[in-house]
Formats: C-alpha cells, sequence, structure tokens
C-alpha cells in the first residue's frame, strides 16, 4: 500500500460523475418481448396445473348422396389439444445491510445501490426470458424448465429448426401423426442445395410471408437479426418496395412487407451477432447435420433432397402475433414480482428474487415461418 495513501490533490478534491446516470453497456432491444408484452397475446394464468389449448383438426364425414344410401355413422375424433406448464425464472440480488443502511445513503449515495440492482435484475430476467423464447423447452436439460419457445413451435417434425432439432411434438400432441400436418409450423431453407448459406431475396421473403397466410390470416411482425436486416436493406430496399413505418408497440422504425412490420431483435438467432452468454444462454448458430427425409411435408420448404451440413447463419421469422399466447401467473411474487429481502442467519447479508412463472403457446403454428442459411 502507498504511503502517504493520497496526494494533496486527491485529498483535498472531490469526485465528479457525470453524467448522472448508469449507461447500460450489458442488454439488448427484444422488441419479440415486447411484442407479446404488450399486445394481446399477454394473458394472465391464473392456476392449475397446466394449460390446455383446444384445436379442431379433422372434418365430419360426409359426401354426396343419392336416396336410400346408408350414411356411414362412424364417430369422428375432431378436436384435440396442446398442453403447457408454467416454467419458472429468477434473478437474485444479494446486498449486505451496512452496504444499504450505512455506507450508500444520503448526498453521498450518488446513485442508490438498490435501485440499480432492481433495474439490473427486471434487465436480467427479461432478457433470459427473451433468448429462451427463440429456444425449446422440450429437449435435454431444457426439458420441463424452459419455455417452449418458437423454435419447436414453428417446426414440421421432419426438418430441423435453426438450432438442428427436430420436433415431432408440440404441447405433448404427437405431429404428422393422428392430427396430420395440422399441428405444423413452417421451415423455410433460405441456403443452397448442398447446404451453403445463400443471399437473402425477394422471393424469399415473400414466400415464407405467404406460407404463413391463410385467407385473411396473414404474418403481422417479421423479426430477424441485425445482419439480416442490413442484408435486406443492401439489397432489397434500394428498390424502394418497402414502405416505411413507426412500430406500435417498440417504437423503433420498421420497414413494412405487405402486413407485417418488419424489426430486429438483437436476441435473435445469430452467427455474427448471437452470443453464447453463461447467464442469459446460447443464441449463436452453427452447423447443422442434416439428414433428407424420405418424403417431405408440405411445411419443409425449399430443403435439400441429400444428406449434407446445413450452415444455419442467420435467421429470420414471421409471426401471426393473434396465433400467440403469453401466459405470465397473475401473483404478485411470480408476475416478474419482487419478493423482497430476506436477511441471513449468521451474518447481515440480505438477498431477494425477482421471479417469474410462464411459458409462451402457439395456437396455430402453420401461422408462422421460420427461415434460416441466410448468408449475405
Amino acid at each position: 500500500m502507498a504511503d502517504p495513501l493520497l496526494d494533496p490533490l486527491n485529498a483535498t478534491t472531490l469526485k465528479t460523475i457525470y453524467p448522472d446516470a448508469v449507461e447500460d453497456l450489458l442488454f439488448l432491444d427484444a422488441p419479440f418481448l415486447a411484442y407479446i408484452r404488450g399486445s394481446k397475446a399477454f394473458r394472465p394464468f391464473t392456476g392449475g396445473v397446466m394449460d390446455q389449448n383446444v384445436f379442431l383438426y379433422r372434418s365430419l364425414l360426409g359426401g354426396r348422396y343419392t336416396p336410400g344410401t346408408n350414411f356411414n355413422l362412424v364417430k369422428q375424433q375432431t378436436v384435440g389439444a396442446t398442453q403447457f406448464t408454467p416454467r419458472y425464472y429468477q434473478t437474485t440480488i444479494v446486498q449486505y445491510k451496512e452496504t444499504l443502511q450505512v455506507i450508500n445513503k444520503g448526498p453521498a449515495a450518488v446513485f442508490k445501490l438498490v435501485d440499480i440492482d432492481m433495474q439490473n435484475a427486471i434487465q436480467t430476467i427479461s432478457a433470459m426470458v427473451a433468448v429462451d423464447l427463440g429456444l425449446d423447452g422440450q429437449k435435454g436439460a431444457r426439458s420441463g424448465e424452459a419455455i417452449n419457445g418458437w423454435t419447436e413451435a414453428i417446426n414440421p417434425g421432419d426438418v430441423p429448426s435453426w438450432d438442428g432439432n427436430l420436433y415431432t411434438t408440440y404441447g405433448d400432441q404427437a405431429r404428422n401423426g393422428a392430427i396430420s400436418n395440422k399441428l405444423n409450423g413452417n421451415v423455410y431453407w433460405c441456403g443452397n442445395s448442398d447446404g451453403t448459406t445463400a443471399p437473402i431475396t425477394y422471393t424469399a421473403l415473400i414466400e415464407m410471408y405467404m406460407q404463413g397466410t391463410r385467407g385473411r390470416e396473414t404474418p403481422n411482425l417479421g423479426v430477424m437479426n441485425k445482419a439480416v436486416m442490413a442484408y435486406v436493406l443492401e439489397k432489397i430496399q434500394p428498390q424502394q418496395r418497402f414502405e416505411q413505418v413507426q412500430d406500435p408497440y417498440f417504437g423503433q422504425r420498421a420497414f413494412k412487407l405487405q402486413d407485417a412490420n418488419m424489426l430486429v431483435d438483437e436476441y435473435f438467432p445469430s452467427k455474427r451477432f448471437g452470443q453464447n452468454d453463461p447467464i442469459l444462454g446460447n443464441w449463436l448458430t452453427g452447423d447443422i447435420t442434416y439428414v433428407a427425409p424420405a418424403t417431405f411435408t408440405a411445411q419443409a420448404v425449399n430443403f435439400p433432397t441429400s444428406n449434407c451440413t446445413l450452415k444455419a447463419s442467420e435467421v429470420i421469422a414471421f409471426f401471426n402475433m393473434r396465433k400467440w399466447l403469453f401466459k405470465v401467473s397473475d401473483d404478485p411474487e411470480y408476475g416478474f414480482g419482487w419478493s423482497g429481502f430476506v436477511p441471513a442467519q449468521d451474518n447481515t447479508r440480505v438477498a431477494g428474487q425477482v421471479k417469474a412463472a410462464l411459458n409462451l403457446e402457439c395456437l396455430a403454428p402453420w401461422a408462422n415461418v421460420q427461415g434460416y442459411g441466410i448468408g449475405g
């Protein structure tokens, strides 16, 4: 230790902290999370073992007949259901009573540490949820713990999602069996037939959009990482095909493709901009060992017909936000609420949690599309 500890200048002059704000160098923007929290997708979970969504997947028997013909009186099962359990998230604030009650107080406390911690806790748990929205809740260690994210919802069961996984079930219901393809989402391969990446094209954007369109139901939100947005603006935007709009939920300037506002989500899967964060999770894309199915569902679009390595690279998705539910517990503590500080028994440390019990549910996977393999 230096002796004396401080020189005359530092001993007699106050420090200046400017600006009077804590700059956030950690957290990113997540418009998909903003949409599902700010739109009609946000719904309270009011209790129960699980949440169930009922769907119609088969027509009744019938057809032309001549008088006197016997009707087929076999009773058809026409209704199925998906089911989802709440998934739990928390982030913990740890402090010492001396810090809060003796030192970080009064005029000397330029920033209240507990306020910074609370802001950090809300941002942390929101970021964890934002990342997990683009992952899954049924594979490996994630099974039964993580949110059932859009990666598993928007999958047809025969070709992989951007993470390399096949999701042959959704909401505990098997796909491509008794219910045929009625619970299938759309996956569009944007790359080349040998598994390498390809530049984004206007054709690919329109085909993805139309794949999620049925009658009056159209995607109303397009989400991509920064790389895809840059590629679109560089290659397509100069042609003036798109209208510029102010997004109503996120406030960001967006371009409009048909009925869909197209936005950048910085927690969206990406080779160039993704991260593997030890707390928030991994949203980096990689290579996929691809085994071509013998036959393709209608929802598996443009995929190679031979086995190869798929370069997932950059990802885009079209969402019909009318077909999603973001269920969050209505309990004050488990709805992104604060538990309060609890003191330790043998020291002055105090700890508390911000907690959430929630899940993401898709009512109609067919109305949504994910695309990957974009390389320029």
